[in-house]
């Protein structure tokens, strides 16, 4: 097929994956961690190179993490067809979302869309991808969304079940959420909301509306460690290499110091 739109493609990985570390002494970005041979965060990124039209591709992460995460996509940053940006994400999910909308507009002349995905949901598939933006095409924007079928309850301040809520018209979204690229820039931009867990809530506040397409249970976010099989094995081979890394780091950065002083002297 060739007439998908262009779209550029962001991948969501600043955050601090405090629930996932919860319980546990090693301090790990969930993202970077394995399953089956490959990142979580490589397995959230790859589908997106699989889709016709992909125009550009922009990374977050946290603040000094910009090797790790080049390490931990492994060879989709050779693929130097597509644009690929790495950006350091804000204090929020809402302001390093606004980052890296902010940073493709270098490319707003060849981005029609934008989807934005996060990057602990490695199960994503090329045909949700495409589905979502089929939909986005007809109305500006789509999700992945899932109907409640569960009964629902609310609680109250004192831990215990208060109510019941009627689940006729509730969905559980997920991502990749997609949007036309200008008007997810111009919510984004005129936007306070720090505090949004996702962009379609930021999109709705401007007034735009958003289609729900057919999501996947399979499409499901990596959220704790028993979500990653050998988790805890993986981590502490993860943190010694690390720190491991970061020790040569600072020897090699000790010694070239070392050298241009000698240098200087001379």
């Amino acid at each position: 097929m060739n007439n998908f739109p262009s779209f550029a493609a962001i991948i969501t990985a600043a955050g601090k994956s405090e629930r996932f570390n919860k319980n546990h002494e090693l301090n790990v970005k969930k993202e970077y961690l394995k399953i089956d041979g490959h990142t979580v965060l490589y397995r959230a990124s790859e589908p997106f190179f699989e889709i016709p039209g992909l125009s550009a591709v922009c990374v977050t992460c946290p603040e000094g993490s910009e090797d790790e995460t080049i390490i931990a996509l492994e060879d989709l940053v050779n693929i130097n067809t597509i644009p690929f940006l790495i950006i350091e994400g804000g204090s929020t999910r809402k302001e390093s979302v606004n980052k890296a909308l902010n940073a493709l507009k270098n490319f707003e002349n060849s981005i029609e869309y934008v989807a934005i995905h996060d990057g602990a949901r490695p199960f994503i598939t090329p045909d949700l991808i495409i589905s979502t933006l089929a939909a986005a095409t007809v109305a500006g924007a789509a999700v992945p969304a899932i109907r409640i079928n569960d009964s629902v309850k609310r609680l109250g301040s004192d831990g215990f079940i208060s109510e019941s809520v009627d689940r006729s018209g509730l969905v559980r979204v997920q991502t990749p959420q997609i949007f036309r690229y200008r008007d997810i820039l111009e919510a984004h931009n005129s936007s306070l909301n720090n505090d949004a867990t996702d962009d379609i809530e930021i999109y709705l506040e401007k007034g735009f509306k958003c289609m729900p397409v057919q999501g996947s249970e399979k499409n499901r976010k990596i959220t704790y460690f028993s979500d990653i099989e050998d988790a805890e094995k993986q981590a502490e081979e993860y943190v010694r290499e690390r720190e491991e890394g970061r020790k040569s780091a600072k020897a090699s950065r000790r010694m070239r110091e070392l050298l241009y002083k000698a240098g200087d002297e001379q």
